[in-house]
């Protein structure tokens, strides 16, 4: 059952939602139901709708576009800023050079092969030199607790962020590394520059260990009742699930009531 712990009278000017386990069913095949595209639909009328995913372009287009969302969107683990109006990427978060040898000379000592994300494509690195620019280095399918030791670690490098995405793998997640000025908070941040509205006037809603930062920046916080427990513990409400259609009840509570 949705669960209340602090709720602000005001009206919200932006929602912003993660897509896998919060929008649409955690699976390569997932699509939003009726119920929440008709709630997206509804909600635009009164505020923005906009969506902040670890998916890059390729595969987060589609669902951005059956959601029916139009404002600007992060993706690809918030290194880039996608318009669905104009159909391309407008702003990219690079990982710098530097960091981009540390992170992969430390995936090396460890054994661990990575995959370097162009923002356009996503491989396995084969060695030799890399791309003019990188939006992340990532090591996939990673079970949770060792993904954690890996952040741990990880950490002492400058310059960066560690995000750990869900993967379409059940208690497994991925280990991405991208620029310290990519993560969901700074997608909330850029996303609201190009609409017009505070942080605190919106609201994020997500479901896993990187959408601590997402909700860390709106100024309500929503956590899906299939949510990792510690994102719960930081929310103001917790939704239904996401087969519970819980994006739509928080459309149907927070912007359309």
């Amino acid at each position: 059952m949705p669960h209340v712990v602090v709720v602000s009278p005001m009206k919200y000017k932006a929602i912003i939602m993660d897509v896998d386990g919060t929008s649409v069913p955690n699976a390569v095949d997932g699509v939003p139901t009726p119920r929440v595209v008709r709630a997206v639909e509804a909600a635009q009328k009164l505020a923005h709708v906009c969506v902040c995913t670890s998916r890059p372009i390729f595969i987060a287009k589609d669902v951005i576009h059956a959601l029916g969302v139009y404002d600007p969107c992060g993706i690809n683990d918030a290194t880039q800023i996608y318009d669905p109006k104009k159909k391309k990427i407008v702003k990219t978060f690079a990982l710098p050079k530097k960091e981009i040898g540390l992170v992969a000379d430390f995936f090396a000592k460890k054994k661990l092969r990575f995959m370097v994300n162009t923002g356009e494509t996503e491989e396995y690195y084969e060695g030799g030199l890399f791309p003019d620019e990188v939006c992340s280095l990532c090591v996939p399918e990673v079970p949770v607790r060792i993904a954690m030791a890996l952040r741990d670690e990880l950490t002492k490098i400058p310059n960066i962020s560690i995000q750990t995405p869900p993967s379409y793998q059940k208690g497994n997640v991925w280990v991405s590394v991208t620029s310290a000025t990519a993560t969901k908070l700074h997608s909330v941040v850029e996303i609201c520059k190009r609409i017009g509205v505070q942080p605190e006037e919106t609201i994020g809603i997500g479901d896993g260990y990187n959408d601590f930062p997402l909700l860390e920046a709106c100024g309500l916080k929503i956590a899906m009742g299939n949510a990792v427990p510690e994102l719960k513990a930081v929310a103001d409400f917790i939704a239904p699930t996401v087969t519970e259609d819980g994006v739509a009840v928080v459309i149907e509570k927070f912007i359309l009531s």
